[in-house]
């Protein structure tokens, strides 16, 4: 499987994260606070930086493929319509 992958995540002021499609509780104390995930064949390690915050079994032992983040931070800005197509824009 995989061995020892490490990803950062940021931790939501719900005191959650996602990795690998598993909701991991952080505490409320690490809210809004960028952790890192080492990813182990059979459970995650938590860490902020040299502290363990927590270890968690993974449900699914399936391998890690990729590392893909889609956040509010990773989308891609909206399009403005240009001033020759006024008739998108709303009133």
């Amino acid at each position: 499987m995989c061995s020892n992958v490490r990803t950062l995540r940021h931790v939501h002021s719900y005191d959650q994260f996602m990795v690998a499609g598993q909701f991991i509780k952080a505490g409320p104390r690490h809210a809004s606070e960028l952790v890192t995930v080492v990813i182990e064949d059979t459970h995650f390690r938590v860490l902020h930086g040299e502290e363990e915050l927590a270890i968690r079994p993974r449900k699914n032992n399936a391998s890690i493929t990729r590392i893909y983040v889609r956040g509010m931070s990773t989308r891609p800005p909206t399009r403005q319509p240009s001033p020759e197509n006024d008739w998108l824009t709303m009133p």
